[in-house]
Order: structure tokens, then C-alpha cells, then sequence
């Protein structure tokens, strides 16, 4: 049986609060795998991402990095908390820290066997948290945004890496997806990218229906990518 269950924690001057997922019927301590929102902020897609984890075995965590209470009402708040996030990127990365570290605490968790998967905004996160040099496991990006944080940042990155992305998706363009795989390979990460054929941004998310914004729900991709993180993640705890 899948649980849920809020789980906040403190730091960084404020509170935040996520929601856990993982099942009572398995015993022991087992993988976590961190799911990282929207600009919209945590909501129940980061939800019910974390419960199809949980099926598959791992205690799940849908962060928060906007802090308790604070979620967009619609399109333009969520920019407008998103672009205080990005105009700091380092606050951004030590709140995805914080998250990372706490969720190690739990009793059911596994330390040593730590990952992240993201969407959109949440993407960018997945790899900001790579990016950081931090000793995961794995990171997932789900049609994300690829700029680089700006930090200096020159080690090499611990965490094998999987983009998943849409090739028409207008948030992060082919030359994109080339200059990103130029810093990862300079950085001797171990990475790869999966990209979908007439797709565009969004892609996983059923509500996404824009079209003229290159915003749209591809039922296909979806399934593919999720089979894709799902063997990903089979290969990297197992190792």
C-alpha cells in the first residue's frame, strides 16, 4: 500500500513543505528519489509522480523550493516566483541541498542511494543539483531549461545524468541540447539524452494544451521517457 505524507523541514531562515511517498509493505530502508516541481511550485503532479515511484520501490520526495504556503495562483505569479528563484542561483541550490539533506534523515531512507528527477523548472534543479559536484546517484531532467548556474563550479559531477526533452520544445532549442552536452562531457560527467521527434515542451503533463506555444501533452513521449528514468534508475542502484 502506497502512503503519503507531508514532510516538512527548516532551514535557510524558513520552513518548507514537501510530501513522501513509499510503501508499507516493503521493509527496510530503500533509494530516495527527489521529485522537483514546476514553476507552478510543489502540487499534486509532483504528487503523484512520487506515488509511482513509491511503486516501484524508492521513498519518493516531492520538494519544496518556494517554502511552506507559497505556490502560484496562475502563469504570471508562477513567473514571477521562478524569476526570484534564477535571479540567485546559489539560494536555489542550497534550498535543493536542504531538501536532499533532510530527506536523508528519514528512517526509511537509504543515504548513500540518493537521486533526483525534475520537470520544466524542476529540470533545471535536477541539474543545478548535478551540476553542484554533490555525490548522488543519478539526475533526470524532464523537458528542462539547460542555462548553467553562473557558480563557479569546476569539478567533476558525481551524478549520472539522463535529459529527457522535446527536440521542438522552445524553452531549450537543439543548440541547446548541444551546448549542453559540451559542459557535461567537459565536466566528465557520465550522461546521456534521450530527445523526442515532434515534440515540444511539457510533454508529460496531460493540461498542457498550447500548441501556438509549443506547450502539448505527447501521451508517446511521456510514456517513453518514464520507461526510460524507470530502467535508468534499475542500472544506477543496482551498481
Amino acid at each position: 500500500m502506497i502512503t503519503t505524507q507531508e514532510f516538512s523541514y527548516k532551514g535557510l531562515g524558513q520552513t518548507f513543505q514537501g510530501v513522501i511517498a513509499y510503501d508499507e509493505a516493503q521493509k527496510g530502508k530503500r533509494p530516495v528519489v527527489m521529485v522537483s516541481h514546476t514553476w507552478v511550485g510543489q502540487s499534486q503532479f509532483e504528487v503523484e509522480k512520487a506515488e509511482a515511484l513509491a511503486e516501484q520501490g524508492y521513498l519518493a520526495f516531492a520538494i519544496d523550493v518556494y517554502g511552506q504556503g507559497r505556490r502560484a495562483k496562475d502563469a504570471t505569479e508562477a513567473e514571477e516566483i521562478m524569476n526570484e528563484m534564477l535571479a540567485d542561483r546559489q539560494e536555489l541550490l542550497n534550498r535543493l541541498l536542504l531538501a536532499m539533506e533532510e530527506i536523508k534523515k528519514h528512517e526509511l531512507a537509504d543515504a548513500a542511494q540518493v537521486a533526483i528527477i525534475g520537470f520544466c523548472f524542476g529540470g533545471k534543479c535536477a541539474l543545478d543539483l548535478a551540476r553542484s559536484g554533490v555525490n548522488i546517484k543519478g539526475s533526470v531532467c524532464f523537458h528542462g531549461i539547460f542555462d548553467p548556474p553562473g557558480l563557479e563550479q569546476e569539478e567533476d559531477i558525481k551524478a549520472r545524468i539522463l535529459v529527457l526533452h522535446g527536440w521542438e520544445d522552445p524553452l531549450a532549442f537543439p543548440k541547446d541540447i548541444v551546448a549542453l552536452g559540451y559542459e557535461l562531457t567537459e565536466r566528465n560527467a557520465i550522461w546521456e539524452m534521450d530527445v523526442f521527434g515532434h515534440t515540444g515542451h511539457a510533454f508529460t503533463n496531460p493540461n498542457a494544451n498550447a500548441p501556438d506555444q509549443g506547450m502539448m501533452f505527447n501521451p508517446l513521449a511521456n510514456d517513453r521517457s518514464w520507461l526510460r528514468m524507470t530502467h535508468f534508475f534499475k542500472e544506477i542502484f543496482a551498481n
